[in-house]
């Protein structure tokens, strides 16, 4: 389609508006994958270059990521998880079928200023997950984030079992929860048995 000021023969002023079919999203490297995550008002038919995840609370520390297959419905927080040194998502408009059904993950189609969501991320020393943000920062445009009273959720990937790592970073300290090896949390650490807390094993004296 065609549109000019004067919807004359003169095209110097005209503008053309193009159909959009596709949006890409940038995808940031952490470790041997790459991830974003994403909250679009529209519903998207297929996505390229990654997979796409709901998050559903396995307890307050830990949220268990599900890929979605049929699309991502309209307003759904996603996570975006692509190979390793993957640039970019390209999600194709359309309709979409996926049962996203107790997922936990919310967004903000414009920028705002963060209170006290979960946004998705890496620290230096540490897993991916969701963690708390400093004061005055801002979560961006059509971002996914998470509500939860913890200051930080261990994320774990359909068939991830590397992600039995405790995410709380700084937040940590000598009273964190303490996990067995298969990422149930323990009340007790039973002397000689291994175990993680803080993100590091440890055995117990």
């Amino acid at each position: 389609n065609l549109i000019s000021w004067d919807c004359g023969q003169n095209t110097a002023s005209a503008w053309y508006i193009v159909k959009a079919d596709t949006v890409e999203v940038a995808l940031n490297t952490a470790g041997d994958a790459s991830y974003a995550t994403t909250y679009l008002p529209f519903a998207v038919s297929n996505v390229e270059g990654a997979t796409a995840y709901i998050g559903k609370k396995v307890n307050e520390s830990t949220l268990h990521a599900t890929a979605i297959e049929a699309g991502i419905p309209a307003n759904t927080g996603v996570i975006l998880k692509g190979a390793a040194n993957e640039a970019k998502a390209v999600l194709t408009l359309g309709n979409a079928t996926s049962d996203v059904t107790g997922n936990a993950l919310t967004g903000t189609l414009v920028e705002k200023d963060y209170t006290d969501e979960l946004v998705f991320g890496k620290p230096a020393e540490g897993a991916v997950g969701f963690y708390s943000m400093a004061t005055g920062k801002k979560i961006g445009a059509n971002k996914a984030y998470l509500k939860a009273a913890a200051r930080a959720m261990k994320l774990v990937f359909d068939g991830d079992v590397t992600g039995i790592e405790n995410v709380m970073g700084e937040a940590a300290d000598a009273n964190a929860p303490i996990y067995d090896l298969t990422g149930r949390r323990v009340m007790k650490a039973v002397k000689g048995g291994l175990y993680i807390q803080n993100g590091k094993k440890f055995i117990a004296q």
